[in-house]
């Protein structure tokens, strides 16, 4: 494939691949460009439910290609330019990252951005920051405190030393280790489970926790009931109920076009 992000969709999960084997899948600018607009056009789309981001040949990303940084160096750490890394955790559509090979600078911080991330055995992540001379962005000095805490975070941005998929799932960032040869089937399984229940429930639980993080825990709860009323007004609950009693999966519709601003309404 040509170096670029390739999309196709298996059922209502839209499947993101970056693609630049020749540099481990590093991100040109016009890549980064294509990945953003391909996030936004997929939560866009209700027909998508969830998204899954991979790489081929083995490899995830190795971040930025080099090459244009040197030519460019602000570009390393321009949040407009690097908007597209932190994009799936601003989106509600869920977003797993299937992780071969190495996640590495801008490829972690993708990685990061994501709600899951499945990985190979042979995965492995790194924030290079230190060892570069950049400072940590696009969420490595504050979400990544949200998935594993404050020693392992700073071990891990402080060292700038590459760690393993077994590592990351021993404190929580890989949510899964896969056995088989490609974190791309384990991540369209856990896809599979995510969009066969409500697409507005699930959107709705984003929102929710994303808001709990962000403004704290009686934040949260005060939402909560008003995020459950907003969803009554939706055919899914007498679904769900329905499909219950009468021992059938349930047929759930996609999510409202107007949902998301909905959401963002009650949780401003």
């Amino acid at each position: 494939m040509a170096p670029g992000i390739h999309v196709s969709d298996k059922g209502a999960t839209r499947i993101l691949t970056i693609s630049n084997p020749s540099k481990r899948n590093a991100f040109t600018a016009a890549m980064t460009a294509s990945l953003l607009q391909e996030l936004d056009r997929a939560d866009a789309d209700p027909v998508v439910r969830a998204i899954v981001v991979t790489g081929t040949d083995g490899y995830f990303s190795s971040g930025h290609d080099l090459q244009e940084v040197l030519e460019n160096p602000a570009t390393a750490g321009d949040p407009v330019a690097n908007a597209a890394f932190s994009r799936p955790s601003e989106i509600l559509t869920p977003v797993i990252a299937a992780i071969d090979g190495p996640a590495y600078a801008a490829g972690f911080i993708l990685a990061l951005n994501c709600d899951l991330r499945v990985a190979t055995a042979g995965a492995r992540f790194c924030g290079v920051g230190a060892a570069i001379g950049l400072v940590p962005v696009g969420g490595q000095l504050s979400r990544l405190l949200d998935l594993v805490g404050y020693p392992v975070a700073y071990r891990w941005l402080a060292t700038a030393a590459p760690f393993t998929a077994q590592e990351g799932g021993q404190h929580g960032f890989v949510t899964e280790i896969h056995d088989g040869e490609q974190a791309l089937d384990g991540a369209l399984e856990l896809a599979e489970a995510i969009v066969s229940v409500s697409p507005s429930v699930v959107a709705t639980v984003k929102a929710g926790l994303s808001h709990t993080l962000h403004h704290g825990s009686d934040a949260g709860r005060a939402a909560e009931p008003q995020l459950a009323a907003l969803l009554r007004t939706l055919p899914d609950g007498d679904e769900g109920v329905r499909a219950f009693l009468e021992r059938r999966p349930a047929a759930y519709p996609d999510r409202p076009k107007d949902l998301h601003p909905r959401i963002e309404k009650v949780l401003a």
